[in-house]
């Protein structure tokens, strides 16, 4: 039995450690680009949410279900459909990607790391000016500066994971042995205790590798499986001869996941709406497979459903806000907060057809002004 077992971790390295053929599933796959541009769509969706009096006006109400169905929906959709999708696809990228040296993936981590402090200074000054205005109330202005200012977004935490990937490719690590490294953080994570109360400056620079509060969103230890596991993805998808088969396996990989996570979740009592709420960000062994289950559900449907385009409308845009992902998401937060101040302001209700409606101006101007700055 232990010579099998040999065998058989053998040929798992040797395949992890393989080049990919140049010749099969090289360049873009629209599948892929299609998953971000979704994934983009929801972020925004749920942002607008986040930032709309519906659900803050849901924050003081005393019941726990306090959102409705259509808000639990869309932060269903703003959870694993979005983010894990969308660094997923960054791990992917890392395979497929021609500047895939060290010094050029930490040029590029360095890069995202500036940009998302730079978006942080930009949503800080509207809590200052919040603060200075009066409209923040008795609520103490230090710790809503320290939160905002030192946010740990998506663009940190994929700055974080280029360099953590530099640096195994520096130092020559292959991808097995990464693997298990990322899983070791993430269960390292689960076990390293909080620093403060959450106030303090320094609990956001911790957040950066383990959750202290939701401010910390994406820490590095929690979130890295899902570029690790689409960096793995990725390698099996640029060497395979037949993708509809491909793809066939990847969902039953997914499905069995998803229905032993959901199990697993509901023996130990596990509500699973935490996993796209309270705890979505802080994320564990269990609760990661269950978003990867999802993740790994979503890219076949998105391959059988569309996979088979090369041209039309949908084809350009999605290929265009895939292509342009970062833009469009740094320029949805510049927009969000005025157009929500804005919108509150003309027309104090709660509704769904107006966060909808938000939700459209909001899309329809990211990608407009993402195109009118390329010409």
């Amino acid at each position: 039995m232990w010579q099998i077992d040999i065998l058989l971790h053998q040929k798992i390295s040797r395949f992890m450690e393989q080049k990919p053929s140049p010749s099969l599933n090289a360049g873009r796959q629209f599948e892929l680009d299609f998953a971000k541009f979704v994934a983009i769509a929801f972020m925004i969706l749920v942002h607008c949410f986040d930032y709309s009096s519906l659900y803050l006006s849901s924050l003081t109400r005393p019941t726990s279900n306090a959102i409705s169905p259509v808000g639990t929906l869309i932060e269903f959709l703003g959870a694993q459909p979005a983010a894990p999708v969308f660094m997923f696809c960054m791990g992917i990228g890392f395979v497929y990607t021609r500047h895939n040296s060290p010094r050029e993936f930490a040029r590029r981590g360095l890069k995202l790391l500036i940009t998302g402090y730079l978006l942080n200074l930009y949503r800080t000054a509207f809590v200052v000016a919040g603060g200075l205005s009066g409209a923040l109330g008795e609520q103490p202005l230090r710790p809503l500066v320290w939160a905002f200012a030192l946010c740990v977004d998506i663009l940190p935490f994929a700055g974080l994971a280029f360099l953590f990937f530099a640096l195994m490719k520096k130092l020559g690590i292959r991808p097995l042995l990464t693997t298990f490294i990322v899983l070791l953080l993430l269960l390292l994570a689960d076990m390293l205790p909080k620093v403060g109360s959450g106030d303090e400056w320094y609990c956001y620079i911790v957040g950066l590798l383990w959750y202290q509060c939701d401010f910390t969103s994406f820490p590095l230890f929690q979130w890295l499986p899902f570029p690790m596991a689409g960096l793995l993805f990725g390698q099996m998808l640029k060497s395979t001869a037949n993708k509809r088969r491909f793809y066939l396996q990847t969902l039953a990989v997914g499905l069995a996941a998803f229905a032993l996570t959901t199990v697993l979740a509901c023996c130990q009592g596990i509500n699973l709406r935490t996993f796209f709420t309270t705890d979505y960000f802080n994320m564990n062994i269990l609760s990661a497979t269950w978003s990867l289950a999802i993740v790994l559900i979503l890219l076949p449907t998105y391959y059988f459903l569309v996979g088979h385009l090369r041209d039309g409308r949908l084809y350009e845009l999605a290929t265009f806000c895939s292509r342009n992902i970062n833009k469009i998401y740094l320029w949805q937060w510049i927009l969000i907060t005025p157009i929500a101040v804005f919108a509150f302001a003309l027309l104090p209700i709660d509704a769904y057809w107006k966060l909808f409606a938000e939700f459209a101006v909001v899309s329809v101007a990211c990608v407009a002004i993402v195109r009118l700055r390329e010409r």
